[in-house]
């Protein structure tokens, strides 16, 4: 394989200089709507990120590619995913419910299963022609082999996340469009290797 995982976070960290402030204020966004709603709408604590993870993460893979791309990003990529709302949240469901199904078939199915569709959403970003089974199939495709990288790659993002919670959580904010510009550049990577 010609390219390792440090050299793609590095990349990514690079191409995101410019625009680290975005990407915050993105991430902010996003950790408020998906990740924190549960605290202002107890009732709705598990609808809420399930009807709108998909189209947020669709939204991050928007503004990943731009930043990867040397295009530039805005924040209104975030919002775009609910242009495909029906797809995205399709997608987001289906995987979902595999997973959820791998990890009670002891674990190991569940990881392998979150790593094999881990680019479902840069395949719809990528894409747009394709149906969400399709991008799910095609992140499948893509992965067949690299499914021990991407691990590899995730795990990397593990202490900077930990780093991130001990600077009273505001370094998440940091890490989450770093985390998602990098598996943009795994993307690229492997889809070229196809």
């Amino acid at each position: 394989m010609s390219f390792s995982n440090i050299s793609i976070m590095r990349a990514s960290r690079e191409a995101l200089n410019p625009h680290w402030g975005l990407g915050v204020l993105i991430s902010f966004i996003y950790v408020v709507i998906v990740g924190s709603s549960g605290y202002f709408v107890p009732n709705l604590s598990e609808l809420i990120p399930l009807l709108f993870a998909g189209p947020f993460s669709l939204g991050f893979a928007y503004f990943s590619f731009s930043v990867i791309h040397n295009k530039p990003p805005y924040l209104g990529q975030l919002f775009e995913g609910f242009q495909s709302y029906g797809k995205s949240f399709l997608a987001y469901l289906v995987i979902s419910i595999l997973a959820v199904v791998g990890f009670i078939l002891l674990i190991i199915p569940g990881i392998i299963i979150s790593l094999g569709l881990g680019m479902t959403f840069y395949v719809m970003a990528d894409r747009p022609d394709l149906s969400f089974i399709e991008c799910i199939q095609e992140s499948w495709r893509l992965m067949r082999d690299q499914k021990i990288k991407f691990l590899g790659l995730n795990l990397r993002f593990f202490p900077w996340y930990l780093l991130g919670i001990l600077c009273l959580g505001v370094g998440v904010l940091f890490v989450i469009p770093w985390h998602y510009a990098s598996c943009a550049k795994f993307y690229d990577q492997i889809k070229s290797e196809n």
